[in-house]
């Protein structure tokens, strides 16, 4: 089946406004990640969803589609109603804060999607032990490649637990995947407290649908705020 991939954007990031249009050793994130999109040679479609014109004009002029969406609680929402627009199943949604993912990944994270397309997927990588309680990284509690709990920091109770589980806890990377019903699901719901409380869209759902988890040995260097900027030039000049 059709994998597409769909990156949300909007310039009301409450930690970095306007962060989808910072330069990153010369060009906006929101281009980079795209073009990640496509190095990874699997999807369809490649498209920005977005509610700003601003971020729309410089996704198109990049060569790239977009689609317009209105107001949303979070990325999945918005790609919910960019992937009915467009009649799309099924559909990776790329964080645009993900300008250095790998595109082997993206290919692994379709190839599980068209495989389990009754969940969500997404994806683990190595978490350094000293940011076990730094908000801004997301942590996922993984047992038997299923996620268990997501959280923003994890304390010394958190790994005993997850010890006596036969669990292990991950980072989060930003990239879900899921099919027109799962997504539809989604959005049908109201958001939770846990989901506002951890400001993580996935806990909406967690109860519902399994969310299985890819593997990745890569470690995840995002941009959350403005000092993330050049630790991805860093490695992009590498």
């Amino acid at each position: 089946m059709a994998v597409h991939c769909i990156v949300p954007a909007r310039m009301g990031s409450s930690r970095y406004p306007g962060k989808p249009l910072v330069k990153i050793a010369g060009k906006e994130m929101i281009v980079r990640t795209l073009e990640r999109a496509r190095a990874a040679g699997c999807f369809e479609r490649i498209l920005c969803a977005t509610d700003s014109e601003i971020i729309a004009d410089v996704v198109s002029r990049a060569g790239f589609d977009f689609v317009m969406t209105g107001p949303a609680h979070t990325g999945s929402d918005r790609v919910a109603e960019a992937a009915n627009k467009l009649g799309l199943d099924l559909v990776v949604n790329l964080q645009g804060d993900e300008p250095l993912v790998e595109p082997s990944l993206l290919a692994q994270v379709a190839r599980e999607l068209e495989n389990h397309p009754d969940c969500w997927v997404t994806v683990a990588c190595p978490l350094n032990p000293a940011e076990n309680q730094v908000k801004t990284v997301v942590k996922v509690l993984v047992k038997d490649g299923v996620a268990l709990d997501f959280t923003r920091d994890v304390d010394e109770n958190a790994l005993a637990t997850a010890s006596d589980q036969n669990a292990f806890w991950f980072q989060h990377q930003g990239i879900y995947a899921y099919s027109r019903a799962c997504r539809d699901e989604f959005a049908s719901l109201p958001q939770s407290q846990v989901e506002l409380d951890r400001s993580l869209e996935q806990m909406r759902i967690i109860d519902r649908r399994t969310i299985r988890m890819v593997q990745s040995p890569y470690i995840s260097i995002s941009v959350d705020v403005p000092a993330d900027v050049s630790a991805v030039e860093a490695q992009l000049l590498h």
